[in-house]
């Protein structure tokens, strides 16, 4: 039984979840200021949201960072602050992670700032803490749906927080991961479909599956099906046999995965 907390630009979620008593889910989110630091959010998170007052249990944290793929069978852990350093601009002090995703034989490196790092450890205590980042459960999640395509090629779109994640799966391949900010919903379509166009991929055939909040993730299914012949939306509620977690409002779909992933 584990404390989760999601971290991102917009927002920090915290959740409790305990699986032996399905009914037992607490759920806060924490608005974040942008005016302020993102430690001075956390302390301030701890103080106000009551899940958090005298916490003393394991602590799972989810990042919302941006990742890079590297391929299992290239990856040395000794490497992975160089990979990471040679694909992201140096931004001050950071920790650099790793989260390895055998169902499409692929590391995530990932990074947080070292004072968050800090924050939470602080606050939690330094051992009890583990990193992951928030798209790592998503595409274990992804990774087994719609195997039976004809070509074998899937296109996944993960919309939240202002961003969209754009990933193409052949059998259990990664063949492709990016991540664009979104101000519109032709945003989406002209990254998907350009990014996709590199690999000759037939859109009237392939299926495109679009996770997120329903408000962001229904107007975008409406948008492809202009373009695409095969778009689904994913129905959290439907996957998790409505459990409770994915029937709570606000719960980011990453979280539940992370959540309920086994469950699927």
């Amino acid at each position: 039984m584990s404390l989760y907390i999601r971290i991102s630009e917009s927002e920090l979620n915290f959740a409790h979840y305990d699986p032996a008593a399905d009914a037992d889910f607490q759920f806060f989110t924490h608005h974040v200021s942008p005016q302020s630091p993102l430690t001075v959010n956390l302390r301030g998170a701890a103080q106000q949201v009551p899940l958090l007052q005298d916490y003393a249990g394991r602590v799972e944290v989810l990042a919302g960072v941006p990742v890079t793929p590297v391929p299992l069978a290239d990856f040395q852990e000794e490497d992975a602050a160089t990979f990471y350093d040679f694909c992201f601009e140096p931004e001050g002090s950071r920790r650099v992670f790793y989260d390895t995703v055998p169902a499409i034989n692929t590391v995530f490196l990932f990074a947080l700032p070292e004072n968050t790092c800090r924050t939470l450890e602080e606050v939690f205590g330094a051992a009890s803490i583990h990193y992951t980042a928030a798209l790592t459960p998503v595409m274990l999640t992804f990774a087994g749906k719609g195997l039976s395509a004809a070509n074998g090629k899937r296109i996944f779109l993960y919309v939240h927080d202002e961003m969209t994640d754009v990933a193409v799966l052949e059998g259990n391949r990664l063949i492709m991961l990016n991540a664009f900010a979104v101000r519109a919903l032709t945003d989406v379509a002209y990254y998907t479909f350009n990014m996709v166009s590199h690999l000759a991929t037939d859109i009237s055939q392939t299926p495109v599956f679009v996770a997120g909040p329903a408000a962001l993730r229904d107007p975008v299914v409406t948008e492809l099906q202009h373009y695409a012949g095969k778009v689904y939306a994913i129905q959290p509620a439907a996957d998790f046999n409505r459990h409770v977690v994915s029937t709570t409002p606000g719960v980011p779909y990453d979280l539940m995965c992370a959540l309920l992933r086994r469950r699927a």
